[in-house]
């Protein structure tokens, strides 16, 4: 009862104007499937706002034609068996959930399988490409056809579940297998990630089949709808009959049919779409996704680089240069940032253009990916680094003619200040090193000198594996008896990987930039085509950089290498690319609005003439 008028509140009556001021209004309730088809509002909007290239009026029960304006400013009248899609101006909070479980899959798989070899690379890749390739799907579909409803709902739920599934799975997501059991976990894991890649695919098929029968008004939208189901049924297929074929010696061949499958797959959905023009992804919030997705990744590095931070930090001791290295990885990161989103302009994307810049997402992704991952493993390097000098300082003056009593106390102290602090290490499940076995060797040596050298040898050995183990570098563990130099050697393969592959992929990220801006932006200008030349040299060059690492290569500049991977320059020297990259693009923009400004001073003066 209204207490003011004393009237009963359903029979107050409210002017209509007054609805939103009073919050009288009661929000729609929750519709237990919608229709993807634009209402008249929304057809105008989008023949108006993005252009579309055509435009057919579409109510929920009905067709009819409908005049909007082509690019000549002349009447047009589209063809009535088309359907009009709507469109959204800004991705959902739901379809934003969905991304989380793609970071928390790609965080989680990141944690265990850090990568330090090539075995490590390929496995990360792979299983990459299977999470990417299933969220672009997902995401092709929402941008098209998703509207808020009970059901569209439900689905979401049954894709959360296949993403959790991906993290079940990814533990056993490996393909360099050291035991017997080893192999059996991981080909359990693959047949349980192919039946749930076959689920993904078929709640997409049932999804698309539920769009198609809302849409079954519209004629000419039977091909472009049978043809998504035929594809992501015939993928889905293919997963289920390959959950069968997973054995020990087969096992690569058929991962690389998984990834022949959704590359395949993407093509053939892109391919439609861009034949099919109510498909199209011109006027969704596809870019957007994009580029959400894109900070995820970057987002991934930062969460990376903090491990490692948390791990080199572990002594409290912070050198000049790996503060410096902390400095550097914080700035390639906020330029890979900018460098990507200051060249996206989708209003002018062409249809086909776009299509093809979003299926490219992928690899330059997978260059982000690397790159940000690199960060986070060379700076745990820097450190290593470090530590492995200051051994090695030790190691090369300990006085070799004392006793082995008064020899084992001289390491001792030593080695007690160096890794004091890593031994209390709250977070490292490794207990403090034991060198007493080494220690015996040296006290039982009774002064044969290769004996007690031996000794030594093992100990300093022993104290490098044990750093390495806290600061979480997957090395093996080395010979009791082996020099000091050989451990080195450990450590070299490791991260000549590491080295091989940020520097291949930081040249790459560069390069697909630029292939990427050459797609987004139509009707060039000369300036643009310098930023896109400037954008190729610096990434080519920065990926040759890698060639120095290959064996081959190596052994004819063994010094040069060696000298540049113990420096403190790597990550300076992606930074000062980066930064000339996105200095002399903000020159190239100055230039090209100088020469915009110039000729239309020239226009409007000899307009006055």
């Amino acid at each position: 009862m209204d207490l003011l008028t004393k009237t009963p509140l359903h029979e107050v009556i409210v002017p209509e104007e007054d609805f939103h001021t009073f919050a009288i209004s009661h929000p729609d309730h929750l519709k237990l499937y919608a229709s993807p088809l634009a209402s008249q509002d929304d057809t105008h909007h989008i023949a108006h706002t993005h252009g579309h290239p055509q435009v057919a009026s579409s109510q929920e029960h009905g067709h009819g034609s409908v005049s909007s304006e082509s690019s000549h400013g002349t009447p047009e009248v589209h063809d009535p068996n088309v359907p009009v899609l709507k469109r959204a101006h800004e991705a959902s909070t739901i379809q934003l959930f969905f991304d989380l479980f793609f970071v928390a899959n790609l965080t989680t798989f990141t944690s265990i399988h850090e990568i330090d070899n090539w075995s490590d690379l390929t496995s990360y890749l792979g299983y990459f490409a299977i999470i990417w390739f299933t969220w672009l799907q997902n995401t092709l579909f929402d941008v098209r056809f998703s509207n808020d409803s009970a059901f569209e709902r439900m689905c979401k739920l049954l894709q959360f579940g296949v993403m959790t599934g991906f993290a079940i799975t990814g533990p056993g997501y490996n393909t360099n297998w050291s035991t017997p059991q080893a192999a059996a976990n991981s080909l359990d894991a693959f047949r349980a990630l192919s039946l749930i890649l076959m689920s993904s695919r078929l709640i997409l098929t049932f999804q698309y089949g539920v769009a198609f029968f809302l849409l079954r008004g519209y004629k000419k939208a039977y091909a472009g709808m049978i043809a998504h189901m035929a594809v992501l049924f015939i993928s889905a297929m293919l997963f289920l009959g390959m959950s069968f074929a997973f054995h020990r010696y087969s096992s690569e061949k058929v991962l690389a049919g998984w990834y022949v499958i959704v590359a395949c797959e993407a093509l053939a959905i892109s391919m439609i779409s861009g034949q099919v023009n109510f498909l199209s992804f011109r006027a969704t919030v596809i870019v957007e996704r994009l580029g959400l997705l894109t900070l995820i990744v970057i987002g991934e590095g930062i969460i990376g680089m903090c491990e490692a931070i948390n791990k080199i930090g572990s002594d409290n001791v912070w050198s000049s240069d790996i503060i410096g290295t902390i400095i550097c990885s914080v700035g390639i990161l906020y330029f890979m940032w900018m460098l990507y989103f200051d060249q996206i302009s989708p209003d002018r994307m062409g249809a086909f253009r776009e299509h093809v810049w979003v299926i490219l997402h992928f690899p330059f992704h997978v260059c982000v990916i690397l790159v940000v991952e690199g960060l986070s493993r060379l700076a745990v390097w820097r450190k290593l680094t470090d530590i492995t000098m200051e051994v090695q300082n030790i190691y090369t003056s300990l006085p070799m003619n004392l006793n082995g009593t008064a020899l084992v106390n001289n390491i001792s102290m030593s080695l007690y200040d160096q890794f004091n602090g890593f031994q209390s290490f709250q977070g490292s499940d490794i207990g403090p090193p034991n060198f007493d076995p080494y220690y015996q060797v040296i006290l039982n040596a009774n002064g044969n000198k290769t004996t007690m050298a031996s000794g030594v040898n093992a100990t300093f050995n022993n104290a490098l594996y044990w750093v390495a183990q806290n600061l979480k570098v997957d090395v093996d563990m080395p010979d009791s008896g082996s020099a000091e130099g050989d451990y080195l050697s450990l450590i070299y393969n490791s991260f000549s990987t590491v080295f091989t592959y940020f520097f291949t992929f930081a040249g790459l990220f560069l390069v697909l930039l630029a292939i990427l801006f050459l797609l987004g932006k139509r009707r060039k200008l000369r300036g643009e085509l310098l930023a896109v030349c400037v954008r190729a040299i610096f990434g080519i060059g920065i990926s040759f950089l890698a060639l120095i690492s290959v064996p081959s290569i190596a052994q004819q500049s063994n010094s040069a290498y060696n000298a540049y991977m113990f420096s403190a320059w790597m990550l300076p020297t992606i930074l000062i690319c980066y930064l000339t990259v996105i200095v002399v693009d903000n020159l190239l923009i100055r230039y090209i609005h100088s020469i915009v400004k110039w000729r239309l001073h020239l226009h409007h003066k000899s307009q006055e003439v």
